[in-house]
């Protein structure tokens, strides 16, 4: 009688060579999905992140707004108007330390030459009703950049009605202002902030 010999045939090597690259594939491209999964869930999350700094920071200057007037050509006004590009307004600026005190921003589109959009604002010392507003010496800082879309609005109290210029001119400041933002990953949630000083 023969010894049956023990072993793999030629056919059966290549099987098990072509499984086991199939197996070796399918464990990097779930290592590939978790790391794209991460990166995806990261950038979310800086995303969420920014939105609440923005809304945050408009926040607590909208909560400091104070209804104070000034001198425009000769007529009372009041310290506060906006359009659907951007606002204007007097609130505390307490984040300079010694240098705290009142100040005037205001926020504003800054286009560049490239085509892309900043979410700008800007702040002067806050020098009285007849003081001159030279932008040319603001504090600026650059609240959101890349912005795709950018539309403020501003409710009349009495009306409820949304509108898109407030002009100061009106002598009494809106119950509450929306804004529109949308960057390169879409929409954002409208951030609404009322303005309670205003009531």
């Amino acid at each position: 009688m023969r010894r049956q010999q023990s072993g793999f045939t030629l056919l059966e090597l290549l099987i098990a060579l072509a499984v086991t690259a199939a197996v070796v594939m399918l464990m990097f491209a779930g290592f590939a999905l978790i790391g794209k999964s991460e990166d995806r869930n990261q950038r979310l999350m800086d995303r969420s992140e920014h939105m609440l700094v923005v809304s945050q920071w408009l926040g607590r200057k909208f909560d400091g707004l104070r209804l104070l007037g000034r001198s425009d050509a000769a007529q009372s006004v009041i310290f506060f108007s906006g359009n659907a590009a951007g606002a204007l307004w007097v609130a505390p600026l307490p984040e300079r330390g010694d240098g705290g005190g009142l100040y005037v921003f205001r926020a504003s589109p800054l286009r560049h030459e490239g085509g892309s959009t900043d979410l700008m604002v800007e702040a002067l010392p806050y020098d009285g009703g007849s003081m001159a507003l030279d932008w040319g010496v603001a504090l600026r800082e650059t609240l959101l950049s890349d912005v795709q879309t950018l539309q403020w609005y501003y409710q009349d109290g009495r009306t409820a009605e949304w509108t898109r210029n407030w002009d100061s001119a009106r002598k009494e400041f809106p119950a509450r202002i929306k804004l529109e933002i949308g960057d390169v990953r879409g929409d954002w949630p409208p951030l609404v902030f009322a303005l309670a000083r205003a009531r």
